[in-house]
């Protein structure tokens, strides 16, 4: 159920990391080669792109050149046509770009990229040349010539490759969790949603199984967080052993894990047997002692399994979040009945019982007329100075039965019964009129600004700005003191279709922010295709630029270009003075409308009556 990314976005298949594997083997012509010969291998070999041409020997610092196809052919052909007369018995160094990029082989794609970024124009897109040094035993990539003196291997890249790998980086991070690089949550959706779409084979039984570590606060109270980390890796890499290659696994957040396995149709096994000796081998591999720091912790979990069917003339359509929440309840069944245990839930055997586990639209109407969803809010500070610029406002249902969720725990279901745009609609209400009563209260102390996102429903609202402006309105807020943030996920074709409202809602001052910026593919044409005000830079490259050289490559990329585009830059997931000390050093890149922060290292989302002049201060 693993998906390949690159093959998926059209490249073989590449080790992240640096570009060596994205090389092709280069050409290496001398300096003095005749201009003539050099148009004549490019006639010849219409697959030619690019020569590398050898330093010249006056060159003290040895600068390899660059003769890209165009650029070449056209200065052949001349103004006039008369080109190859004038350069024809020229030396080859004369049409050189002595200036060209050139790479070591180390370099990550990351920072190839920024690179590439950073380059005029005319040459943003010409080759790139990439050196290798080599020991004098080595023989030369086939197809590429060593300069003997530098025992330098010389092959180029094309900025096409750049781009397509750093594509495939940023999906793959996109859904891998950075602690564990096991599946995240939305990439274990979104196969499980695959997995239950019904087929026009035989009948396939859906196996998800839920892990929940049993007493992992109190290692982490007792240990810190920095061994429950290791704990967590520790669990994951005994899921990975405890499964076939086939199968999923998925760090959820926090402490919960996730399998996803389908049953082979050939088995003739009971599939409740069979999804109940996945369990038992998953809970023998979690018993075992770990040793962690120095330390011998008990393994313990609790463990739920829920089995579907996803095939054609089923009676009941299987729902991946319904099938989820059976494996959550039947995990928290286990916790309760002890833990270290396991419990197997049928759902093709009882349908009654799966429809009354997800909420639907009536549930979540009646759950938001009796105020059960709130508001926790986070501050956006500027990094340098740590004035407060804004707030975020983040949802919370306090559930009658499960108490307070997170919003990974209902989001989903939210959107699967078409209720996202509602619930938009009720959190931006609640967060113009707590902000209306910090205005109130504080005065010039409060936020100038308040961030409310929005899901894709809510982004295609047919009366979005009209909305809007009226919720502000009815609180009397100015509208620039709003400020929405659009959802990195959303296509091209869903931001084509708001862009109406989006440019009312501009127009009237209302700020557009992109959330989690990297998450997704399609960031790059929102810069391109939205008026923004602002990005945010997803918390997966902020959490791991202190350790990972091409995370702290993204973030410079992405705190440059918000420069060079004139719009703020907030970084999410700070959590330590560490990214904060290196978030100041990037904010001094260029000028702008500077580099903001959100994250624990400011403060941890609290509810609004916990909200108060400890840092509504900042803003003063």
């Amino acid at each position: 159920m693993s998906v390949n990314l690159h093959h998926a976005l059209g490249q073989h298949h590449t080790a992240p990391g640096d570009v060596a594997p994205l090389t092709r083997p280069a050409r290496i012509v001398a300096p003095d080669t005749a201009c003539d010969l050099i148009d004549e291998a490019f006639r010849t070999d219409t697959d030619l792109t690019c020569l590398a041409v050898r330093p010249r020997p006056e060159d003290e610092k040895r600068r390899w050149g660059l003769i890209s196809r165009g650029p070449f052919m056209s200065a052949m052909a001349g103004r006039l046509g008369y080109g190859r007369s004038v350069h024809a018995r020229r030396p080859v160094s004369v049409l050189t770009d002595w200036d060209a990029l050139s790479l070591g082989s180390e370099t990550s794609v990351a920072q190839a990229a920024q690179q590439i970024l950073t380059r005029d124009r005319a040459s943003r897109y010409s080759e790139i040349l990439v050196t290798d040094v080599r020991g004098t035993d080595e023989v030369p990539a086939a197809g590429s010539e060593r300069d003997g003196a530098c025992h330098e291997v010389v092959s180029f890249l094309e900025v096409e490759d750049v781009l397509r790998a750093l594509a495939a980086e940023l999906t793959h991070k996109a859904l891998t969790d950075p602690l564990t690089q096991l599946a995240n949550r939305e990439h274990f959706l979104q196969q499980l949603h695959s997995a239950c779409v019904p087929t026009a084979g035989p009948s396939s039984h859906v196996v998800v199984v839920y892990i929940d570590i049993d007493n992992f606060k109190a290692i982490n109270d007792g240990y810190g967080h920095s061994t429950g980390d290791l704990v967590l890796q520790q669990v994951a890499q005994r899921l990975r052993t405890a499964v076939r290659p086939e199968d999923l696994v998925a760090r959820l957040g926090g402490d919960e894990f996730a399998v996803l396995a389908q049953m082979p149709v050939s088995s003739h096994q009971p599939v409740a047997a069979w999804a109940h000796d996945i369990a038992q081998r998953l809970l023998m591999h979690l018993s075992e002692p770990m040793h962690v720091a120095g330390r011998t912790l008990p393994g313990q979990a609790s463990i739920g399994v829920a089995i579907g069917a996803a095939a054609i003339g089923v009676d009941r359509p299987l729902e991946a979040s319904v099938l989820l929440h059976e494996a959550d309840l039947a995990m928290y069944g286990a916790k309760a009945a002890g833990g270290a245990r396991c419990a197997v839930v049928d759902g093709t055997a009882a349908p009654a019982v799966t429809t009354a586990l997800a909420p639907d639209r009536s549930e979540l109407q009646d759950a938001l007329d009796d105020g059960q969803f709130e508001l926790h809010f986070q501050p956006i500070v500027d990094v340098l100075t740590g004035r407060l610029s804004s707030t975020e406002a983040l949802v919370r249902w306090n559930h009658p039965a499960r108490g307070l969720l997170s919003p990974v725990a209902f989001l989903g279901d939210v959107a699967a019964v078409g209720f996202a745009a509602n619930l938009d609609v009720h959190v931006l209400h609640l967060a113009l009129t707590q902000h209306a009563r910090w205005r109130a209260e504080y005065g010039s102390g409060a936020p100038l600004h308040i961030n409310v996102n929005l899901s894709v429903p809510g982004l295609l609202h047919p009366d979005l700005a009209s909305m809007v402006l009226a919720e502000l309105a009815c609180v009397g807020l100015a509208p620039y003191v709003l400020r929405l943030e659009l959802p990195e996920v959303a296509t091209t074709a869903h931001i084509a279709a708001a862009a109406e409202s989006l440019a009312r809602l501009r127009g009237a001052g209302v700020g557009l922010t992109l959330d989690d910026v990297g998450s997704g593919a399609a960031g790059l044409a929102h810069l391109r295709d939205l008026h923004l005000d602002g990005i945010k830079i997803d918390r997966r490259f902020v959490a791991g630029m202190l350790s990972d050289e091409r995370d702290l490559a993204v973030v410079r990329m992405l705190v440059q270009m918000g420069c060079e585009l004139g719009v703020a830059v907030t970084a999410e997931g700070a959590e330590t003075q560490a990214h904060l000390d290196a978030l100041r050093q990037l904010a001094s890149l260029g000028p702008g409308p500077g580099l903001h922060v959100q994250g624990y290292a400011i403060a941890r989302p609290a509810p609004a009556g916990q909200v108060g002049a400890s840092w509504l201060a900042r803003a003063s």
